[in-house]
């Protein structure tokens, strides 16, 4: 995968990040930014996590940190690592002895993308695209 391959549609639910900088406007861009940073740094102890959990062959261990990361991803509009997350909880669901092959490659994946993600979040572009998507008026 390229540097810079992924934009910031494909990265994020605009909607969902418009709707977060607009409830947290009060506290500026800034705030949001440090945030979605605190999202971004515990996604990838997660990630790392879930390495040693396919190491071991720990599938619900592993289940439970995809599904934990799954939701936090959604929550905070990084659409493309909660579909890494659902595919690694889909991955730890199966079960099968053979299960675990891809799993690494998998975690590897969504590690470039939480890279990309991190680029997306320091963006000036973000909060902009956001800010045209967002349903959610300013409260005044």
């Amino acid at each position: 995968m390229e540097r810079g391959a992924m934009g910031i549609d494909e990265l994020f639910d605009l909607q969902a990040v418009g709707e977060l900088a607009t409830l947290h406007r009060t506290q500026g861009e800034e705030s949001m930014r440090a945030l979605l940073e605190l999202f971004a740094a515990e996604a990838h102890r997660a990630l790392v996590r879930m390495r040693v959990s396919a190491w071991m062959g720990d599938a619900a261990a592993l289940l439970r940190e995809a599904h934990r990361l799954k939701g936090s991803s959604g929550s905070f509009g990084a659409k493309r690592l909660e579909a890494e997350c659902l595919a690694l909880e889909r991955c730890a669901r199966d079960g099968k002895p053979g299960a675990f092959r891809g799993v690494e490659q998998r975690v590897e994946q969504a590690l470039s993308v939480l890279q990309f993600t991190r680029e997306g979040i320091r963006s000036p572009r973000l909060f902009h695209k956001a800010g045209r998507c967002s349903n959610i008026e300013a409260a005044t």
